[in-house]
């Protein structure tokens, strides 16, 4: 065999291995590129969360992530506020007592039983904060805090870790026949499921959502594309994010790590579809990003394509560089050991191997 065979072998294999070939040029589940609006509110994203990033760290400020499963920012303040939990504690104590009062049982009303469990919820009684969810369910009779009550009554579960009270709420969640204003509710069954990595609970809830376009805000948007990429249903994610950048603007109620997350899944979506043209693009743009994690991403993927377009040369350079850059993932050691694979086969392209691939057969 030939070096020229040999080394044309390599490459199929290579694209073989990351399902870049199908049926036709661009494979099986070919796509264009991203159309001009798409293009620009791509741009707009990075842009964004540049200065995002850049303005909280010249405040040298740490990244506002919410706390899940209740949304909430992180602890901020230097020292704790003991008065706040001893009021809440009095609360707490007056209305168990309340309730176990027969000639006052009457007086409870469904927004103090909530009251009351979120008064459990800041206490981190989560066992409690659900009895009240449920006493508050009870007694809301015309459905006014059904909203409320469905998302968290469902995030004090998973914050208890109580799977099968999680269980019995998802399954009121899958039932429901309006989803109006349940974002919220939608978003924390995601991410539970998620978590515990339930494939066919995660289908169901995609169909469920699927159904019901009109509530996919911007956030539920991105655990709703989240999900397809990780249950492997690229193109619907593909459509998915391609809503989400069409958007353009600013943060869509997205922390920095999701939005940088839409910024890579976009052309790595792309790159599997086999549109090796439109990934390279975007990873280009992302090489030359002032976001380090995204910037080494970026440089990454177009050596990854560099190598697969035979252009060895520039693929050693580039898994050369990240290799040498800041540590910031696994992928990393797989750009190292690609450096020596990348240079010996410039090197066979060059100059040939001295006694040619016949010394190695025998027929």
């Amino acid at each position: 065999m030939h070096t020229k065979t040999i080394q044309n072998v390599l490459v199929v294999l290579a694209l073989l291995a990351c399902g870049a070939l199908g049926n036709g040029p661009l494979g099986a589940d070919a796509v264009a590129g991203l159309t001009g609006v798409e293009a620009d509110g791509y741009l707009q994203w990075l842009h964004s969360l540049e200065k995002s990033i850049e303005g909280r760290q010249a405040l040298d400020q740490d990244e506002g992530n919410l706390l899940y499963p209740f949304d909430l920012p992180g602890w901020t303040e230097a020292e704790t506020r003991p008065y706040r939990h001893l009021a809440i504690s009095k609360a707490v104590t007056e209305l168990e007592t309340q309730w176990r009062s027969p000639a006052r049982s009457h007086e409870l009303t469904a927004l103090a039983a909530l009251s009351n469990a979120r008064n459990y919820v800041n206490l981190s009684e989560y066992d409690s904060a659900l009895v009240w969810y449920e006493i508050a369910g009870g007694l809301d009779t015309v459905g006014t805090f059904r909203r409320e009550l469905g998302r968290e009554s469902l995030a004090a579960a998973a914050a208890a870790g109580d799977s099968l009270n999680v269980a019995k709420l998802l399954t009121n969640t899958m039932g429901l026949a309006e989803l109006t204003g349940r974002e919220g509710e939608l978003i924390v069954a995601y991410r539970w499921l998620l978590t515990q990595r339930d494939s066919d609970g995660l289908d169901l809830l995609i169909q469920k959502t699927a159904a019901w376009k009109t509530v996919l805000t911007d956030r539920l948007c991105f655990w709703h594309a989240y999900a397809l990429a990780w249950r492997q249903r690229q193109p619907e994610a593909r459509t998915h994010l391609r809503q989400l950048i069409r958007s353009g603007g600013l943060s869509r109620d997205l922390t920095e790590s999701q939005r940088a997350w839409v910024l890579a899944a976009m052309p790595d979506l792309l790159f599997l579809a086999g549109d090796h043209a439109g990934a390279r693009e975007l990873y280009e743009i992302l090489s030359r990003c002032s976001i380090a994690s995204l910037a080494g991403w970026g440089q990454y993927q177009v050596a990854n394509l560099d190598f697969l377009a035979a252009r060895y040369l520039s693929a050693a350079n580039g898994f050369t560089a990240v290799c040498r850059g800041k540590r910031m993932g696994s992928w990393q050691d797989h750009a190292c050991s690609m450096v020596d694979i990348a240079e010996e086969l410039e090197r066979i392209r060059s100059e040939g191997e001295p006694y040619g691939a016949a010394a190695f057969y025998t027929p």
